[in-house]
């Protein structure tokens, strides 16, 4: 009986000895030093774009029609000849119209003859009815003859230059200086111009074109007339050509619930590489900066200091800046993105927000001021020095594949929306 007390003795001494060994061992041991994931601030440049896909049309183009029917006698031009304004691009069989004005000048002619004479015969009715010899009705009869006379010219006149107006229509001019870009007839056809002028030839002046831009509904309160914009054709995929936006069209056009907006952005085609109808990959620069300090967008995170395990400093803004509003698009879900729609001096207004910069192993909050930025990197104006180590998360030990995209603060990165 004493030995079954002593064993039950001997193992609660155990059961609490090891109990307080466990004890020990968690409390007193060395917590895991925190581990996090870092960049440096480094010298680069923020490119912010937006892309679109587009069709380049000339911007002064002209159909040229015939006003009257007939058969064309002679075509004098063909594709890609340049044709000057005036020059005579065909001709239809003016005979019909050549009559046409040969009775027209006939009738005026007699008109102007009946004219003439019931002049007279009203003038000397006046004298006539003055001296007794006729009486006042005969005058009146003389007066409305003289009048339906005068008439009867007007609408004869009206004829005659209606019947030489057609005949010069017979000769089909170049309205504008330009290329042939399409010819619709040839000589020996038949034209009819009696519900629509038919389209015979476009010509197009190709120094100058433009490229009619789709813009997402989400990107249109980005951009603004007199941005800088590039873009590529299929046909020289290395040679980049530059022009300019324009035009934001306020029609919207809405296909499948999606609303888009028409952007025109105009190029100079000095050497008339670039065809009508070509389609255009184009980007619109938002904002462009170089040689700035600049932070991967990430170290922005407003939830920093609680994913740190910190307090959170209160975000202040400067006196001068604009209203912001996050950026869709950027890691982290911090970087400020102009809300006004001034074009480049909105992008610039600086912002103080905080960023955690490693000092000797320990995150320390430092108000910084941003300016510039796109996807991933974002300009900071004030705050930090180039080569100072801030902080992006904590390293878990996970690879973010989107954190992976891209380039590193200060490589440029050019971002597409």
């Amino acid at each position: 009986m004493a030995s079954s007390r002593r064993g039950w003795r001997v193992l609660i001494i155990i059961v609490v000895v090891l109990a307080v060994a466990a004890t020990g061992f968690f409390v007193l041991r060395p917590k895991k030093k925190k581990r996090f994931k870092t960049a440096p601030v480094a010298r680069g440049e923020i490119l912010s774009q937006v892309s679109s896909t587009g069709t380049l049309n000339p911007i002064d183009r002209v159909v040229v029609g015939s006003q009257v029917s007939g058969t064309l006698d002679t075509v004098l031009v063909d594709y890609n000849d340049f044709v000057k304004a005036g020059q005579v691009l065909a001709r239809i069989d003016p005979r019909n119209y050549e009559a046409a004005l040969q009775q027209a000048e006939a009738n005026l002619t007699s008109a102007q003859v009946s004219l003439a004479q019931a002049e007279r015969d009203d003038r000397n009715g006046e004298e006539l009815t003055k001296a007794g010899l006729i009486s006042g009705d005969q005058q009146v009869q003389n007066k409305t003859t003289y009048e339906l006379a005068v008439a009867r010219v007007q609408q004869v006149q009206a004829s005659y230059d209606q019947a030489a107006t057609n005949l010069a229509y017979t000769t089909i001019k170049a309205p504008m200086s330009g290329l042939v870009i399409a010819r619709k007839v040839q000589s020996g056809q038949t034209v009819a111009a009696s519900f629509s002028a038919p389209e015979l030839f476009s010509i197009a002046d190709l120094s100058r074109m433009q490229v009619e831009v789709s813009i997402q509904e989400a990107d249109v309160g980005k951009l603004d007339t007199g941005m800088t914009a590039t873009f590529k054709v299929d046909a020289y995929p290395d040679r980049n050509f530059g022009g300019r936006l324009v035009q934001i069209r306020n029609d919207p056009v809405v296909s499948q619930n999606v609303v888009t907006y028409i952007g025109i952005v105009h190029v100079e085609n000095p050497e008339f590489l670039l065809k009508p109808g070509m389609t255009a990959d184009v980007k619109i620069e938002i904002t462009h900066v170089q040689d700035v300090l600049t932070v991967p967008s990430s170290a922005l995170n407003s939830k920093m200091g609680s994913l740190l395990g910190l307090a959170s400093p209160r975000t202040q803004p400067a006196a001068n800046h604009d209203r912001t509003r996050t950026e869709s698009g950027s890691p982290g879900g911090a970087a400020p993105v102009p809300d006004s729609t001034a074009a480049k001096s909105r992008l610039r207004g600086g912002r103080t927000q905080t960023i955690y910069v490693l000092e000797k192993g320990v995150p320390v909050p430092r108000p910084v001021e941003v300016g510039a930025n796109d996807s991933y990197n974002t300009e900071i104006k004030s705050g930090l020095k180039e080569g100072e180590i801030v902080i992006l998360g904590l390293d878990t030990g996970k690879v973010n594949p989107f954190q992976q995209q891209g380039r590193p603060p200060g490589g440029g990165f050019r971002a597409g929306h």
